[in-house]
């Protein structure tokens, strides 16, 4: 693995980490703390998305065998969590808590992706 393949998936490993930790924390806080970290959340919410664009490209390229189907409804997951977050401003509580649940499907996925067949 090239050093620029290793450094663009910790970028996306590690944004995504703290997209799916802050959520996860302002879900269970009821959306406490929600102003200072919806921008950071925001923030690398669009890191592990645009950082994962170019990952899939590099590692799978046009196929469309099982493991990206998986890959696909995590993404899928991510992308909607992300947009159920901008737009559900007026529960912070509700919008965390549905996008947390997002997020768990799009972990999943992508961690057993590699080990279907």
């Amino acid at each position: 693995m090239n050093i620029g393949l290793m450094l663009l998936l910790s970028l996306h490993v590690l944004s995504a980490i703290f997209w799916a930790g802050s959520t996860f924390v302002l879900a269970r806080t009821g959306g406490s703390g929600i102003d200072a970290l919806r921008r950071p959340q925001f923030g690398a919410a669009g890191v592990a998305i645009l950082t994962g664009v170019p990952l899939a490209a590099i590692l799978h390229g046009g196929n469309l065998g099982r493991q990206e189907q998986v890959l696909m409804v995590a993404v899928i997951a991510a992308v909607t969590a992300l947009v159920v977050q901008i737009l559900d401003r007026a529960n912070p509580a509700r919008s965390q808590r549905i996008a947390g649940g997002l997020l768990v499907v799009t972990v999943l996925g992508m961690v057993i992706a590699r080990y279907v067949a």
